[in-house]
């Protein structure tokens, strides 16, 4: 019985963490506004929204990156991820 108590809670907690890092994944709009605003106005990005595919956006973050955003490389992939499917209704436009 205890043992499967044990099992119960460890699955609830492994899927809780799951589900935690897919939604931060999925609303990075904080984690834009500390990388893209740090140099620019997120006016610039909004405009992008909608009209640019995650290979331009890919291509847009790497020139970024080269002149001088420091982000990790699953920061990166999720930003890029976030700004190919956004619009210039979602948070960071606001």
């Amino acid at each position: 019985m205890k043992l499967l108590i044990s099992l119960l809670v460890a699955g609830t907690l492994l899927l809780s963490g799951a589900f935690v890092t897919s939604a931060q994944s999925e609303d990075c709009s904080g984690l834009i506004v500390a990388k893209c605003a740090s140099c620019h106005s997120l006016k610039r990005v909004c405009r992008a929204l909608g009209k640019k595919d995650l290979a331009q956006w890919q291509k847009t973050n790497e020139r970024m990156v080269k002149k001088g955003m420091t982000v990790t490389d699953a920061e990166l992939a999720d930003i890029n991820k976030y700004l190919s499917g956004a619009t210039s209704d979602d948070a960071i436009c606001k």
